[in-house]
């Protein structure tokens, strides 16, 4: 079975883990570089925290931050799989024309403007769960049956992709952890996540360093263990792409899960 690590690049000052005002092409460029060399499958690309409480930034900034970036990873790694992540039509448009391969929408794709357009470059798409925006979603949390009312989201919103043409191929989907979930809901989906599995399409799993994983006082860089350990649960469950920040000790873990499998 095949397993992909999506390496994350914040080309961002405020991302919770590694957002940092220094950061620049020549440094984003050099973590793209031990994101590959680490094992990484793809490139996630970023211009804007969605953090619970970032703050909005502009299309024009987010591009400011990620188009360059894009068009020298796509020179330097022709063969390499790049993802932008963005939920702005004209921020994905620019990318696409760059030669992103994969949008990576965490907004839920409410405008079907998106997958127009990722029809018309025969891209793929991450749709992912999430409620309101990193402003408002955690006072949206309330749920009759979680599993079931992602799923359903989810569903819808592949059966919509496939009205404006995409395959199932191209088509992603991330349960959303963290966005509009509380902690026991997080633990919940982690545990049941297998639920998502039998869709028709591929599913990604974003746990690296989200807060739920924390134990008491434990800040971002302090939650490697737990995110490790529930990548490996990930895998159990039938996740397809884990989404991460460590790549190097995420590609341990797959390659210990795969050897597991291939002797059970």
């Amino acid at each position: 079975m095949t397993k992909q690590i999506m390496g994350i690049v914040n080309a961002t000052p405020d991302s919770f883990y590694d957002g940092d005002p220094q950061n620049n092409l020549d440094s984003l460029l050099a973590k793209c570089t031990q994101h590959i060399a680490d094992g990484a499958d793809i490139l996630d690309i970023g211009g804007e925290s969605t953090r619970p409480g970032a703050t909005p930034v502009s299309a024009e900034e987010e591009l400011a931050r990620t188009l360059e970036l894009i068009k020298q990873a796509r020179a330097r790694w022709p063969q390499m799989l790049i993802s932008q992540d963005t939920f702005k039509i004209p921020v994905a448009l620019e990318g696409l024309q760059a030669g992103v391969h994969i949008i990576n929408d965490v907004s839920g794709t409410p405008d079907p403007e998106m997958f127009k357009l990722v029809k018309d470059f025969g891209a793929q798409i991450v749709i992912m769960h999430s409620r309101g925006t990193p402003q408002t979603m955690q006072e949206m949390t309330q749920y009759d049956d979680i599993l079931q009312e992602i799923k359903d989201f989810l569903s819808a919103k592949i059966d919509q992709a496939q009205k404006y043409g995409l395959s199932k191929e191209q088509i992603i989907i991330d349960p959303g952890f963290g966005f509009a979930k509380t902690r026991e809901q997080n633990y919940k989906l982690l545990a049941h996540a297998d639920f998502f599995t039998n869709m028709g399409v591929r599913l990604l799993i974003g746990l690296s360093h989200k807060k739920f994983l924390s134990q008491p006082a434990e800040k971002p860089p302090k939650r490697k263990t737990q995110t490790l350990c529930a990548n490996f649960a990930a895998l159990q469950a039938g996740a397809d792409i884990l989404r991460v920040h460590d790549v190097k000790e995420t590609k341990k873990v797959v390659n210990f899960f795969l050897e597991l499998e291939a002797n059970s």
